[in-house]
C-alpha cells in the first residue's frame, strides 16, 4: 500500500479532544469480578523486566516522551477517569502509564539455532486485571490510542513488525531480508502475548487489531493461531484489510499485481448515492475522467500537461520507453502518454478516496462539460489540471486553505439521523486525518512482491474506447509496478514469489474455519474494500462478522461520529458483545 509520511499538527490535548466519544457509549461487559490491582510504578516495571526474553524496559513520562507516541488519555482528567472507571461506575482516577521494552525474539522461528534479535514493543498500562488489545503492526512502531482500547477499557500493547524501525533480525543494509515472512511475524506475538499473559495480565479479554496492513497482520495472526493450536485472543478485529491474490496468467507465470482494489475503486467508490446529490454528481464525473483522455483530445492534451508538470520524472521514464522503441510502448507517443495519465489519474484518485471523506470533498470535483466543449475558462483548465494530479496530501492541503464556504449538508448511503454530515471538517477533525498515517518502507513493498500481493490499476474501462486497450495501458505502465520493480531479484532468488498462495489459502480459510471469531469492518468508499474478504465468507461462517461503513475512509474510528456512522459502531460492538461473553 502507498503510505505517505504525515506528522501530526495538533498536540496531544488535540488527540484528547477527538478521542473522546459521547457518554451514552455501552462498553462491551466481561465475567471479571477480580478486585482492580493498583499496582505500583515500580511493581509493573519490576515484573516486566523478571519475564524471560523481556529487556531494556523503560517507564515513559506522562504519556509518553517518544516523539512518535500520541494518547487519549494520559495527562487529562477526563481521559483518566475513563480509563479508571469502575464496575459499578464509581469513577477512581487511575494514571494511566506508558512502557517501552524489547523481547528477544528468534531470527528463525524454524531454526532458533540462527540467533535472536530483540523486537520493540509499546505497553499503555491501564491495570492488571483490564482487558489487553494488541496493536499488530504491519509496519515501524507507531504508538497511538486505538479505538477498540477505549471499547474495552483495556490496556494497549504495541508490537513493531520485524524488518521496520528498531527491530532488524539481519542488518539494516542486508537486503535479502530473508526471513520477512507473516508467519515468522505470527510467531514473534505470540511469543510476547504468551509471556505477558503467564506473568502480567493473567485474568482480563485479549483482543488483537491493527489497520490496513496491520490489519493484515492481524487476519494472519488468526490463521496461524489454528494452524499452530495457539489460544492468545479471544477476539480479531482487523479494519480496512485487503487480502491481494495477484494474478495468474493464461501463460501459467504469475505477477503480485492485483486489480481488485482499483476495479472497486472504479465500480464502486462514489456511487450508490441519490440521484442529483453531489456525491452521485461527482462520482460519475470521476469515472467518466479516464473515458475523456482517451476520446476527447482537448481532455487528452491537458491530463497529459498535467501529469507531465505533477510528476515530470515518470513523464520522463514513459517517454525514454517511447523513444527506445521498446516493446512495452503502443508505438504512439501520445497514445503512450494518454496511458501514463491514466495510470497516474488512478494512482491519484485512490488516496483521496483512500484518506478523505467523498462527502468532504465531492463538490470540487469539476464540471466537465465546458472542458468536452474547450470553451471552459483558463481558471477552470486550470483547476482541472490540478484536481486530477491531487492525491490525498495535495487535496487535503487544498481544503484546509480554502476560504470559509456556508456549509451545506452530505448525503450518506447509510440514512443515519446523528451523523453530521456538513462538509467542513474542524481544526482537530483535520489535525486526526493528518495523524491517521503511517510511514512508507522498502521491507513492505518487498513482502507484498513474495506473499501479500500488491494493488495496481485496472485499465477495463478504455476497452471499447477504440484508442487505447487495457492490454497496452498495463504494458506502457509495467515499469511503475512492484512485480516490475523486483522480478530481477526474483529471479535471481533473492525474493521468492508464492504465487499467491498464503492469500488464497487465507481467503478459503476464512471461509472455513470455525474456531477464531474475527471481526472485519471496512468503509464503503475505501478502494482497498474491493480486496477485502467477500461478503459470503461472512454469510457461511457464523465466526465472521463484515462491517462496511457508509461514510468512514481507511480508517479504525469507529467510535468518532466524523468517521463513522453509529449503525456501524453498534454492529461491531455487538459483534464483540457475541465473541467475548
Amino acid at each position: 500500500m502507498n503510505q505517505i509520511r504525515y506528522y501530526l499538527l495538533a498536540a496531544v490535548a488535540t488527540m484528547m479532544i477527538i478521542g473522546c466519544t459521547d457518554d451514552s457509549m455501552n462498553q462491551v461487559g466481561f465475567d471479571n469480578n477480580s478486585e482492580e490491582q493498583s499496582a505500583s510504578t515500580d511493581e509493573v516495571k519490576a515484573i516486566l523486566e523478571a519475564i524471560p526474553g523481556v529487556i531494556n524496559v523503560q517507564l515513559l513520562p506522562d504519556n509518553s516522551a517518544d516523539d512518535d507516541s500520541y494518547d487519549d488519555a494520559g495527562g487529562n482528567e477526563t481521559g483518566a477517569k475513563r480509563a479508571g472507571d469502575t464496575a459499578d461506575g464509581d469513577s477512581k482516577i487511575v494514571q494511566t502509564r506508558y512502557y517501552s521494552f524489547f523481547f528477544i525474539q528468534p531470527v528463525d522461528h524454524k531454526n532458533p539455532q540462527k540467533g535472536t534479535y530483540s523486537q520493540q514493543c509499546w505497553l499503555k498500562y491501564h491495570g492488571m486485571d483490564k482487558n489487553v488489545v494488541l496493536v499488530s503492526h504491519g509496519y515501524t512502531l507507531n504508538k497511538y490510542s486505538h479505538d477498540l482500547s477505549t471499547q474495552l477499557d483495556a490496556n494497549e500493547l504495541h508490537i513493531e513488525h520485524r524488518y521496520f524501525g528498531e527491530s532488524l533480525p539481519e542488518p539494516f543494509d542486508n537486503l535479502k531480508m530473508t526471513y520477512l515472512h507473516a508467519d515468522q511475524q505470527a510467531s514473534d506475538i505470540h511469543n510476547v502475548v504468551s509471556a505477558l499473559k503467564q506473568h502480567l495480565f493473567k485474568t482480563g479479554k485479549w483482543a488483537c487489531t491493527g489497520t490496513s496492513k496491520d490489519g493484515i497482520t492481524t487476519a494472519l495472526q488468526a490463521y496461524y493461531s489454528e494452524q499452530n493450536g495457539w489460544k492468545d485472543f479471544d477476539v480479531y478485529v482487523p479494519f480496512c484489510a485487503p487480502f491481494m491474490v495477484g494474478t495468474t496468467y493464461n501463460d501459467g507465470s504469475y505477477s503480485c499485481s492485483d486489480i481488485t482494489a482499483v476495479t472497486y475503486l472504479r465500480d464502486v467508490c462514489g456511487s450508490g448515492y441519490p440521484v442529483g446529490s453531489k456525491e452521485a454528481v461527482a462520482g460519475e464525473r470521476l469515472r467518466k475522467i479516464p473515458l475523456l483522455i482517451c476520446t476527447n483530445e482537448y481532455i487528452r492534451r491537458a491530463a497529459i500537461k498535467a501529469f507531465y508538470e505533477a510528476i515530470p520524472e515518470d513523464y520522463t521514464r514513459v517517454m525514454e520507453q517511447y523513444n527506445s522503441k521498446s516493446a512495452m510502448s503502443t508505438g504512439n507517443q501520445t497514445k503512450d502518454l494518454a496511458a501514463f495519465a491514466i495510470n497516474s489519474y488512478y494512482n491519484a484518485l485512490f488516496g483521496k478516496y483512500s484518506y478523505i471523506p467523498f462527502r468532504v470533498w465531492a463538490q470540487y470535483v469539476p464540471d466537465l462539460t465546458r472542458l468536452e466543449n474547450n470553451t471552459a475558462t483558463q481558471e477552470e483548465w486550470d483547476f482541472f489540471k490540478s484536481f486530477i494530479t491531487w492525491d490525498d496530501k495535495k487535496l487535503f492541503e487544498f481544503l484546509r486553505n480554502r476560504p470559509a464556504v456556508k456549509k451545506e449538508e452530505g448525503t450518506t448511503r447509510a440514512d443515519n439521523d446523528d451523523n453530521d454530515d456538513n462538509i467542513d471538517l474542524t481544526e482537530e477533525q483535520w489535525n486526526f486525518l493528518l495523524f491517521r498515517r503511517a510511514e512508507p518502507s522498502a521491507p513492505y513493498k518487498i513482502q507484498a512482491f513474495m506473499e501479500l500481493g500488491h494493488s495496481e490499476n485496472d485499465y477495463g474501462i478504455v476497452n471499447g474506447t477504440g484508442y487505447l486497450t487495457e492490454e497496452e495501458c498495463e504494458r506502457v505502465n509495467d515499469m511503475f509496478t512492484i512485480q516490475y520493480a523486483y522480478s530481477q531479484a526474483g529471479a535471481a532468488g533473492i525474493y521468492k514469489q508464492d504465487g499467491g498462495k498464503l492469500m488464497t489459502d487465507f481467503r478459503n480459510w476464512v471461509e472455513t474455519e470455525r474456531t477464531q471469531p474475527i471481526i472485519f469492518v471496512y468503509a464503503y468508499n475505501d478502494p482497498w474494500t474491493g480486496s477485502g474478504i467477500s461478503d459470503a465468507a461472512a454469510q457461511v461462517n457464523p465466526m465472521i462478522v463484515k462491517v462496511v461503513d457508509a461514510i468512514a475512509t481507511h480508517d479504525d474510528s469507529f467510535l468518532h461520529r466524523d468517521f463513522y456512522t453509529t449503525e456501524s459502531k453498534d454492529l461491531i460492538v455487538n459483534a464483540l458483545n457475541k465473541f467475548l461473553k
